[in-house]
């Protein structure tokens, strides 16, 4: 029986601040150094969901604007993280209506994996932006640099076929693997490309805290374990919290997570 795999469900802007907004700020200063955006650059946030990125930019002195195709993630970005030289805007990454070359610089950060047209989205952020321009991306290491959704995802595998077509299917995508964003921009005619793995740290407080980060919110991780029958759920529950106390008393933990990022210029 054929098991479909759900889309990132872009609905409810608090449950992504406890999901990963918490992590994204961590994760801009570096990504938006190795982007290479420069005070007074216009630049595109493609995905900017809540806003995290997009306000960093903003901070940096850039005047940004933040695309997405969640107005409730907009509406959370424009509430939590106003600024005054930014615009947040709906719109489809994969057809945006910006004229050509209307941008300085083109970033996006964790969102194009959610996309199944990632070389339409790519081919759209290079139409975008100027020439000279760079065109930059980040997203997780599913091979390996992903070790907090991994303890769940590999756990559940063992006990459910759907967590497994699910695992799978994402693994098997070329986007995160080493150099897969590299591939994918030079082959959409970008120029100089670069890509480059960045740690940053996910600190969880306690077992429930990081729990209810992956048993339920936007991720297919989180739906598919929400969706398991309780008697499933608990079962897989109970042994990602064997392997999250590690036979130690409960408390914080924490994940050394790897984003591969990549950027590349718009040729002339």
């Amino acid at each position: 029986m054929a098991i479909s795999v759900p889309p990132f469900l872009a609905t409810d802007p608090a449950v992504y601040e406890h999901f990963m907004g918490r992590w994204s700020r961590r994760l801009a200063g570096p990504f938006l150094d190795f982007a290479g955006v420069e005070r007074g650059d216009r630049v595109l946030d493609v995905g900017c969901g809540t806003g995290v990125i997009t306000a960093a930019l903003a901070e940096r002195g850039c005047t940004p604007v933040g695309v997405d195709a969640s107005e409730p993630y907009l509406d959370g970005a424009r509430r939590d993280r106003p600024h005054p030289n930014i615009a947040y805007e709906l719109g489809d990454a994969r057809r945006m209506q910006y004229p050509d070359a209307s941008f300085d610089a083109c970033v996006s950060a964790l969102a194009i994996d959610v996309i199944p047209e990632v070389d339409e989205v790519v081919r759209e952020m290079r139409r975008v932006t100027r020439g000279g321009g760079a065109v930059a991306s980040a997203v997780f290491d599913f091979w390996g640099g992903f070790s907090a959704a991994d303890l769940v995802c590999d756990t559940a595998s063992v006990l459910d076929e759907g967590m497994r077509t699910l695992r799978d299917n994402r693994k098997a995508r070329p986007l995160v693997w080493a150099n897969g964003q590299a591939e994918i921009w030079r082959k959409n005619g970008l120029v100089n490309v670069v890509e480059v793995p960045i740690v940053i740290s996910f600190d969880y407080a306690s077992f429930e805290d990081y729990w209810s980060s992956f048993s339920t919110g936007p991720s297919p991780v989180g739906q598919r374990v929400a969706a398991l029958p309780a008697e499933l759920r608990a079962e897989v529950e109970r042994h990602v919290r064997a392997g999250y106390l590690a036979g130690l008393p409960d408390g914080p933990r924490s994940f050394a997570i790897i984003v591969r990022a990549v950027r590349g210029i718009v040729p002339h």
